[in-house]
């Protein structure tokens, strides 16, 4: 039976190698802030498996190290790779892969992926090197300005703390929010960045498109030493992430089961089935409405069974539902 880390399914001892390879670069890229003993309990390894792994990478071109001066995680070496023998309609098709995900999406992408479209669409010739990638790709894709974005990872690296001009939903104008950012990824049709806000004293995930100015402040920040970018990220069963995890039940019909049964919806999802014939789908979620807004999709074919304060959440938002369309 095959596993998803960070969305890929591994079946093959030599699949599983590969993307601990991958894990390990993306775990040094999104959360420096960790020793060698965090990445080993992380990752499930003993430490000769991960200087074995660590020497793989080197031979690969990506180097690292721990630097007990700087408490973190640094790239020492990240090999350059030329882009060779790809047409015109290979580059352009590339660069447009990575905004089309702004439809489907539903995979985490960092700072780098997004920078490698970048280097892409500048070596394509005029008139698409000028507009494509932050006319196409930011702004028609993620609907975010690349002046937020290259502001927002100035201060990731340099390590400032930042204001936003943030304008909410439920707002009429935008408000200002203090915050240390610590990453820009991609997830569920959206660029997003998560960092500590002091506004609102706690991790918050603020979407980028809302954001319409940036501003600096000299104060340096220090990441929580409890922050764990990745592991929050594992927890969401789609865009919401969270430290901590809710068991969620849901039962669904006869009808309903092999879409179900044909897809693997969340790392931690358990499914079986009951001496009635339904099929019992349980996860660990961040947070338990998503759980509740995805088993409204299959209608009558889905039924939350757990946590008890959900499955009377699902009840109250039907009955609400039916007053809307007329239905006693």
């Amino acid at each position: 039976m095959s596993r998803f880390v960070y969305g890929i399914s591994m079946k093959t001892e030599y699949d599983k190698r590969l993307l601990r390879l991958i894990r390990i670069m993306m775990e040094i890229r999104t959360i420096p802030r960790q020793t060698v003993a965090d990445m080993l309990k992380k990752l499930g390894i003993s430490k000769s498996q991960y200087y074995e792994d660590k020497k793989d990478l080197a031979g690969l071109g990506f180097e690292f190290e721990y630097s007990r001066n700087q408490q973190k995680m640094v790239v020492t070496k990240d090999r350059i790779l030329p882009v060779e023998n790809l047409t015109f309609s290979e580059q352009m098709a590339l660069v447009m892969a990575l905004r089309h995900l702004s439809a489907s999406g539903d995979h985490i992408l960092t700072y780098e992926g997004l920078r490698a479209a970048q280097k892409l669409a500048m070596g394509l010739p005029a008139p698409f090197r000028e507009s494509l990638f932050e006319g196409m790709v930011l702004n028609e894709g993620f609907g975010c300005r690349q002046e937020i974005m290259d502001r927002l990872q100035k201060a990731i690296e340099g390590k400032w703390r930042v204001i936003l001009l943030y304008q909410r939903p439920e707002q009429d104008s935008p408000s200002e929010e203090l915050m240390v950012p610590y990453h820009i990824f991609f997830k569920r049709r959206a660029l997003y960045t998560e960092g500590y806000s002091y506004t609102e004293e706690g991790i918050r995930t603020f979407r980028m498109n809302r954001i319409q100015e940036v501003r600096f402040e000299t104060q340096g920040f220090a990441v929580r030493t409890d922050y764990d970018f990745g592991t929050r990220y594992l927890n969401a069963f789609s865009a919401f992430p969270g430290d901590c995890t809710e068991h969620v039940k849901v039962r669904f019909a006869a009808k309903v089961s092999p879409f179900i049964k044909e897809s693997l919806w969340h790392h931690s999802q358990k499914i079986t089935e009951d001496k009635y014939g339904f099929l019992i789908f349980e996860v660990d979620a961040a947070y338990p409405r998503e759980v509740m807004w995805w088993a409204f999709f299959w209608g009558a074919g889905a039924e939350i069974l757990e946590p008890e304060w959900l499955r009377k959440e699902a009840a109250e938002t039907i009955r609400q539902m039916g007053r809307v369309y007329h239905i006693e």
